[in-house]
Formats: structure tokens, sequence, C-alpha cells
């Protein structure tokens, strides 16, 4: 792991099937949440709202479950880093370059949804995704090479925090 200043280091990582780069924090007494996430990837423009819905429950439903029992703290500081996979092949995303900003806004939304929902909260009930995300104060955003057939498509998460997140 090489330092990029005093708070992070950069690192390779295996999530799931996938070697990402990902940004941590340096010192924290939180192991960082390393997430796998296999599926077509949705979009917050051009996806019927169900689709939307669906995708970022089964994003939040992943990180609720790697978080542990107690919902984190949002005023401590977060490091995200996303890598996509995407199957452009299939025609699914529209066979123009990908506007990749439209895909990450569901995605930190359903990751503030999962780390700071209450424990008896069930994510597929979830209809307003309004979890303070102000403090994902790092974000790292990452193309990996396009998957070869839509079952490879997906994105690996890598969540750090700075404190123990609880």
């Amino acid at each position: 792991m090489s330092s990029i200043n005093s708070k992070f280091e950069y690192a390779e990582r295996e999530i799931g099937s996938w070697t990402v780069p990902t940004v941590e924090f340096a010192s924290t007494d939180q192991d960082p949440i390393r997430i796998p996430i296999s599926g077509y990837i949705v979009n917050s423009v051009t996806e019927r709202k169900d689709r939307l819905q669906s995708w970022k429950v089964a994003v939040s439903s992943k990180v609720k479950s790697k978080r542990g029992g107690k919902a984190w703290n949002p005023q401590t500081q977060y490091a995200i880093a996303i890598s996509f996979s995407f199957n452009i092949s299939a025609g699914k995303h529209g066979y123009t370059p990908l506007d990749v900003e439209n895909f990450t806004k569901p995605i930190l939304d359903a990751i503030a949804a999962g780390l700071f929902c209450n424990e008896e909260t069930d994510v597929n009930n979830i209809q307003h995704w309004c979890y303070d995300d102000s403090n994902f104060n790092t974000l790292f955003f990452h193309r990996l090479p396009d998957a070869v057939s839509s079952t490879d498509e997906g994105i690996a998460i890598c969540i750090s925090s700075s404190g123990s997140g609880v």
C-alpha cells in the first residue's frame, strides 16, 4: 500500500472477481467494507422507477448486511471507492459513451441508506433515499474493463471511515 498523503492510502484490493483500486483512510479503528455486487448497473436518468428502486435496494441491503447490526455515524468522514464493469455490448446502456455520474448517484444514495438506516429498517420499504451523505468526503470512481457478458456486469464498493463508524 502506498500513501497518497498522511490521511489516505491507495491500495489494490480483491473485491469479488475484480482487482480494484481503492482509497482508504490510513489509520482507523474500522476495517473497510468491501462489497461486490453483480447485476445490471442502473442509472438515475433513463431507467424506470421500479428498476431504479430494485437497484438501490440491492446495493443498500448488501451494505447494511456488511456494516454489522448498528447504524453507522453519519458525522464520521467516509471515503468511498466504486469500480464499474459494464456490459455495453448488449446495448442496454445505449451503445453510447457512458455518462458515469448518472450511475453514481443511485449507488451513493443506497450506500448512505445501508450505512445509516436503523437496524429495524427494511430497505425494501425505503421510498425516499434521503440519508445524509454529506460526509462522503472522498469519492473515487473507476471504470473496470467492460464485462464480456451481462452476468459479469457489476460494481465493487469499498467504504472506509475515519473512525469507528458507529
